[in-house]
């Protein structure tokens, strides 16, 4: 799909640039959940609010340019049970490690003839969870020490889709420092559906991130 998307545009494009993106989330994809209980299920959420991974921009004529990202995130969360078990009082951890990636296809304008070249975009967002780790601690008698089983790749069973899709929108600037090309951004997306999905714990449909791009400045 990138490539049919991106073929129409070689024939105009005027450069083609690398880079490094990379930020933080304003908004978390796992919101941090809590048990309401002392007993009982719950989950934490130990999602990193780091993301970063390399860009690639096409510039083409009339100040547009297309931009592919590939960002990658950690969704660590935690799920935890004490409760009755057969009698006793028993308890459980599973520690999951999440890891994905967000490949967004943009459109981007600049405003040309103005200070810090200020840009708007647009475009597609998907997602692929690419990575999941369970490690769990068990203990049957809650008195007893905990013991940890070995890891496992299976996914929790609170993940719906592995892949998600939505629609993204950013604005920023860009300014040069010596040969050095800075572009802070502003970034949303909302995500068509939930990929986690249980009764306590739940993904989070919007995204906002907090981006910095940097590359080489093109030469003129």
């Amino acid at each position: 799909m990138l490539v049919i998307l991106i073929m129409p545009c070689a024939g105009v494009a005027q450069t083609a640039s690398l880079g490094f993106i990379g930020g933080i989330q304003g908004t978390f994809v796992l919101p941090p959940v809590t048990p309401a209980f002392e007993t009982g299920p719950g989950y934490t959420s130990r999602a990193k609010p780091f993301t970063f991974g390399p860009t690639v921009e096409v510039s083409l004529p009339r100040g547009l340019a297309v931009e592919f990202d590939a960002l990658y995130k950690r969704l660590d969360y935690n799920y935890k049970f004490i409760g009755p078990v057969s009698g006793l009082l028993a308890f459980k951890e599973d520690q999951n490690i999440i890891s994905r990636w967000d490949l967004p296809l943009l459109l981007k304008y600049r405003l040309r003839n103005i200070a810090h070249r200020p840009y708007f975009s647009g475009g597609l967002n998907t997602n692929y969870i690419v990575n999941t780790t369970d490690s769990q601690r068990l203990a049957p008698d809650y008195q007893d020490h905990p013991f940890t089983l070995p890891p496992s790749h299976k996914p929790p069973s609170e993940l719906r889709y592995r892949s998600s899709e939505g629609v993204v929108v950013a604005g920023g600037f860009e300014f040069s420092l010596h040969r050095i090309r800075l572009a802070p951004e502003l970034r949303y997306t909302r995500w068509a559906h939930e990929k986690f999905h249980s009764v306590l714990f739940r993904s989070n449909l919007h995204q906002a991130e907090v981006l910095v791009t940097v590359g080489l400045v093109n030469p003129q």
